[in-house]
């Protein structure tokens, strides 16, 4: 067994927000208050200096002390600024340095975090404008305290600075949160070592108390197993899929349904749906809804509530079964990623109400990375568990590469090769055959999976190298005049064109038409003789190099397409010597 650096995991414990005297839930809300005007303050001083505090190769990381440099001063120490930019210690006096520095480590967090992922800047992103940004507080600054014989056991003593800097006290208040938490939260918080502690109040006003908790856990080491892959096919009906690809065929074929989810899920829609129509009626006849609309609104939190727990029961059982598979094989985990499925079910599409209510009350990013996250913690490495494309895994076969039917819900045809078997089942099989394409050691037919593989399949497409253009242009060169003070119009270009005599086309005329054209610019003469081809016989014309065979200089003729096209402003530039045509 080795020993990993680490997992964090976060345990949400319920604030006893009825318990609390009124002066606690003033300073409560006064401190969570005052730490987003500084997070927000943070935020616009980084986006105002983001080129220079920026660091790293890939430019995604913010240096925590030039923003320092730029907003609190110092005396102590080697640092000496007595003047900044922007002087933080001035405009927000009720707040401690080690406040100061949680608060810029949750705002660099959230910008490093839209430098990673992308999207709207955090000061302009939707809701943190009214909503309360919460910030990390260290373990220096809080202890979880228990007391029995107290009837609130259990207590979050929090390090308030509020009063104490401007009345210039030595020692900082202490503010007392009562908390409830079960047993789950208190097993989950003794495994390991609570790091931070984050203060918010949720959408449905409930406040909250989120620990981050570090385990050590010892990694699972299987190397010296037969390899194999388990690939998982997330469903509506059937919850999930999941089949194990060894080097002797496939097994353990385990199908997870939840008719009861279903049931209830079902019920809670028409609740929902019932509730929305007398809000609407409501409105309509400009009677009060707001009764309707906490119902509707309760009904909605049940419901979420609900499915969460079920799609938890149906991680935990994935879970067991992975990690049972993992003792007797090199076990690799892939699971199906979704993409697009949400837009073939917009309004419009004509796929109906009831699929597109189906689709999008379907939870499968959230099971994948609660499934991710399970797996963590039991010590399973999330290197091994990967997420592969989806798209065409279910209506293509899987022993031949062609294109299938489903003439049912669960039920997968083959017409070139005759395969039949459940649909979930051949987009598990598909899943897993992804999978093995994308990792090396698992295409080796020999030593590892390579034989589920199409023939087609097995093979790496080389790159072609090519010589590369070496700082040269493509285009043709000009090569220079003959003559010292010779233009490049003094010379006579000769192209000879001629159509292919084997051609048996009786639309193509064999016909040289040649032009020999005059081009006079000042004192300057051009002689150009053409004759017409094919469009493909032009890459291959042989050019005759006579007295100076150049290419014609821009200077002093007119090109085509510019304003000297317009009424006879060709044959003001252009002098045409002579004109024959030959049959």
């Amino acid at each position: 067994m080795a020993r990993s650096r680490g997992t964090i995991i976060s345990v949400k414990v319920p604030i006893r927000w009825d318990v609390m005297t009124e002066r606690q839930r003033t300073r409560l809300s006064r401190i969570t208050g005052r730490d987003t005007r500084v997070i927000k303050a943070y935020l616009g001083v980084i986006e105002r200096h983001e080129s220079t505090l920026l660091i790293g190769g890939r430019k995604k990381r913010l240096h925590a002390g030039k923003i320092d440099e730029l907003t609190l001063t110092a005396t102590r120490g080697s640092a000496n600024r007595t003047s900044v930019p922007h002087d933080f210690k001035r405009r927000f006096p009720n707040i401690s340095v080690n406040e100061f520095q949680e608060c810029r480590d949750t705002a660099t967090a959230m910008w490093e975090s839209y430098l990673e992922r992308g999207g709207s800047k955090p000061l302009h992103a939707r809701g943190y404008s009214s909503r309360k940004i919460p910030r990390l507080a260290f373990k220096q600054r809080f202890d979880v305290i228990y007391n029995p014989d107290l009837s609130v056991r259990h207590w979050l003593r929090l390090r308030d600075s509020l009063d104490s800097l401007r009345n210039s006290r030595a020692h900082h208040d202490k503010l007392m949160i009562p908390l409830s938490p079960s047993s789950y939260h208190l097993n989950r918080m003794r495994d390991g070592e609570v790091k931070t502690v984050m203060l918010f109040k949720d959408s449905f006003r409930k406040w909250w108390a989120v620990f981050s908790v570090t385990l050590d856990i010892d990694t699972l080491d299987s190397s010296g197993n037969p390899p194999a892959v388990i690939a998982i096919d997330l469903g509506i009906n059937k919850a999930a899929c999941s089949v194990l690809l060894t080097q002797k065929g496939y097994k353990q074929i385990r199908y997870w349904k939840q008719k009861d989810k279903i049931r209830l899920m079902k019920r809670y829609d028409e609740k929902v749906a019932a509730l929305q129509r007398k809000k609407e009626e409501l409105l309509v006849h400009r009677e009060d809804a707001s009764g309707v609309t906490r119902r509707l609104r309760e009904m909605s939190r049940k419901r979420a509530k609900v499915s969460k727990e079920y799609d938890n029961v149906l991680v935990k059982d994935i879970s067991d079964h992975i990690l049972e598979m993992a003792q007797c094989h090199d076990l690799h985990a892939a699971i199906g990623q979704l993409r697009g499925i949400r837009n073939i079910a917009r309004k419009g599409n004509y796929k109906g109400r009831a699929f597109r209510g189906m689709i999008h009350r379907w939870a499968f990013t959230r099971v994948r990375q609660m499934l991710e996250h399970k797996l963590m913690t039991a010590g399973f490495n999330t290197k091994r568990f990967l997420a592969v494309p989806e798209s065409w895994t279910s209506i293509k076969c899987h022993k031949c590469g062609h294109k299938g039917i489903r003439p049912k819900q669960n039920l997968f045809i083959c017409h070139t090769c005759g395969y039949r078997a459940n649909a979930d089942l051949n987009g598990a099989i598909n899943i897993g055959r992804r999978l093995i394409m994308l990792i090396p050691s698992l295409k080796n037919e020999k030593t590892g999976l390579g034989m589920w593989l199409l023939p087609k399949e097995k093979t790496t497409l080389k790159a072609r190298r090519s010589s590369g253009s070496k700082r040269k242009s493509l285009l043709p060169q000009r090569p220079p005049a003959l003559l010292e003070g010779e233009s490049v119009a003094d010379c006579n270009v000769q192209t000879t064109l001629e159509l292919s005599e084997s051609s048996k086309d009786p639309a193509m005329v064999k016909t040289v038409e040649e032009l020999s054209a005059a081009l006079r610019t000042g004192t300057h003469s051009f002689h150009v003789q053409r004759t017409e081809v094919t469009p493909r016989q032009r890459n291959h014309v042989s050019v005759k190099s006579g007295k100076a065979h150049v290419t014609v200089s821009d200077s002093g003729l007119i090109q085509a397409g510019d304003s000297s096209r317009e009424k006879d402003g060709t044959q003001k530039s252009l002098a045409v010597s002579s004109l024959t045509h030959e049959m």
